[in-house]
């Protein structure tokens, strides 16, 4: 089964019916459903999307939106843990020369783990890092 990382980017565009990129990404939501992929994220990104939406007039539609992702067989959430988190220290420390946040620095760690080259995300970092994005 094919394997594709959600970044942040990806769920407020879904989230978002007015991002500029919530269409774009509704396709390919569709597209990776259709194709049966197994959805990766975690924790840290899961907390991104939250913090993201955390005034009182989005707060119920985020909640709601991360209770059915937490129910949806199609996305696999990867949880928080201190060995994530310090290989994700590890790598934010060493590059100094990328914009590249901690969220980031998990996501990449997680992607190289579990072999997964595409990320469902418009974040150029993933660029930079090596991987594929699909928007």
């Amino acid at each position: 089964m094919p394997k594709v990382f959600v970044d942040t980017a990806a769920w407020i565009a879904l989230l978002d019916a007015d991002d500029g990129l919530h269409a774009a990404t509704e396709q390919v939501w569709h597209q990776l459903l259709k194709q049966r992929t197994l959805l990766v994220t975690s924790d840290f990104v899961l907390l991104e999307l939250a913090d993201a939406f955390a005034n009182p007039g989005s707060r119920k539609q985020v909640i709601a939106f991360i209770n059915d992702l937490w129910q949806s067989p199609a996305v696999r959430f990867l949880p928080l843990s201190r060995t994530l988190l310090d290989e994700g220290w590890a790598l934010y420390s060493q590059r100094f020369d990328k914009g590249w946040g901690l969220t980031d620095c998990t996501s990449f760690v997680v992607m190289t783990q579990e072999k997964i080259t595409q990320a469902f995300t418009s974040d150029r970092h993933f660029e930079q890092a090596g991987f594929t994005k699909l928007l």
